[in-house]
């Protein structure tokens, strides 16, 4: 019997080996089919099937040649524009747009030089190709692109499209603020919400370092496995986020990379919406925008951590302190993204400047010369480690 038991025993390994090695060769096909075969967020949008054909007579045409990661572009994007630029300007993919495109738009994460050089369609030398990069220079997978494109979309100011994640506008005149309000609604400290761990700054490290100083901070987020209660991530009700977000006095708005200009709806959103504080990595980046100082707190102003959180301990308590954060709200209000001056408003604007022979010709020999790491400067952060 025990003969017989460890006979079954190694035929049964013996299958199982071969079921394992099946299993492995199957793994390794996949693999190669998911890597070779692009997927439909990923594939040019002339791979695609063509969308219903629309008259775009009189209209400037963006002929957008590819999506924006897995939704196409549309013309939701000039809503908030003024009315005479949504009237002017018009989205399509469809390829029969093409010949009438005043401008044709890429976007960065969604394209690549082999794809380039299969674009279908003849160059129009006479219209500005766009590349559109949303992301830091470590994200934006942008190649060399030799002359291919001729003006820049991004939340650079050097681009020739600025497109920021949001920015300031002056008020016509000053406007009354209700300090005092805004007060009575802060009866928390800090708040870190925080989804991607895989980032080149260390601000994980950096959080930890400052809750080792004594600073008290409410984590929450994919990295710390946390949902706020009765506001989950997803199926959350509406208002929910404002209700949970909005009586927090300071908010920690560390971007994944500290790179030139990059500041995303994560600063503009939380001092606009929900009235806090953001705490920032690194003043440079912000005073280049222009910015106001007192709008937001920096790190590296300090010398030391402890001298950050004791700080920060002194503001949450000192209600005459904590609102002169608040003082810019007399003078300017934040416009997001596609909103009058910026992104694709900007865009119209400039293409109906370009029919008039207002702006210069000119390509990029280099995208990635203009767009690299080179921009970036996460270095600093290591003195406080």
């Amino acid at each position: 019997m025990m003969s017989r038991k460890t006979g079954d025993a190694i035929c049964t390994w013996k299958y199982l080996g071969q079921f394992k090695k099946l299993g492995v060769c199957a793994v390794v096909v996949l693999f190669l089919w998911y890597s070779m075969v692009p997927t439909p967020s990923m594939v040019p949008i002339w791979d695609l099937q063509d969308e219903k054909e629309e008259d775009l007579s009189g209209k400037i045409v963006i002929f957008a040649a590819t999506n924006f990661f897995s939704a196409p572009f549309t013309n939701s994007n000039f809503q908030e524009c003024n009315l005479n630029l949504r009237n002017a300007c018009s989205i399509s993919s469809h390829r029969a747009h093409f010949s009438q495109a005043n401008a044709v738009l890429f976007h960065s994460r969604n394209i690549n030089s082999k794809e380039i050089s299969s674009f279908p369609f003849p160059r129009r030398q006479e219209i500005p190709y766009v590349m559109v990069a949303y992301e830091s220079p470590y994200n934006a997978k942008l190649e060399t692109y030799k002359d291919f494109f001729n003006w820049t979309m991004s939340y650079r100011i050097d681009s020739d499209v600025f497109a920021p994640y949001g920015g300031l506008l002056r008020n016509s005149e000053l406007v009354k603020v209700n300090y005092a309000k805004i007060w009575r609604s802060k009866t928390k400290g800090t708040l870190w919400l925080v989804s991607n761990n895989n980032v080149n700054n260390k601000r994980k490290k950096i959080v930890e370092k400052l809750i080792e100083n004594g600073m008290k901070v409410d984590l929450y987020g994919k990295v710390y496995n946390r949902e706020p209660d009765n506001c989950p991530r997803d199926g959350a009700q509406e208002g929910c986020d404002e209700r949970f977000q909005s009586p927090y006095k300071f908010v920690i708005a560390f971007e994944n990379s500290n790179c030139k200009d990059y500041v995303t709806e994560k600063f503009w959103r939380k001092a606009e919406q929900y009235k806090m504080v953001p705490i920032v990595m690194s003043r440079k980046i912000y005073k280049d925008l222009g910015i106001p100082d007192n709008m937001y707190i920096a790190v590296d102003d300090f010398k030391t951590l402890k001298e950050f959180v004791e700080f920060i301990e002194n503001l949450t308590s000192n209600e005459k302190e904590y609102m002169k954060y608040h003082k810019w709200r007399e003078e300017f209000r934040i416009a997001e993204a596609n909103q009058e001056i910026f992104g694709f408003c900007d865009l119209c604007q400039k293409l109906m400047d370009f029919q008039n022979r207002t702006i210069p010709k000119k390509s990029y020999s280099s995208l990635i010369a203009w767009h690299n790491e080179e921009n970036c400067d996460n270095s600093f952060v290591d003195r406080y480690l």
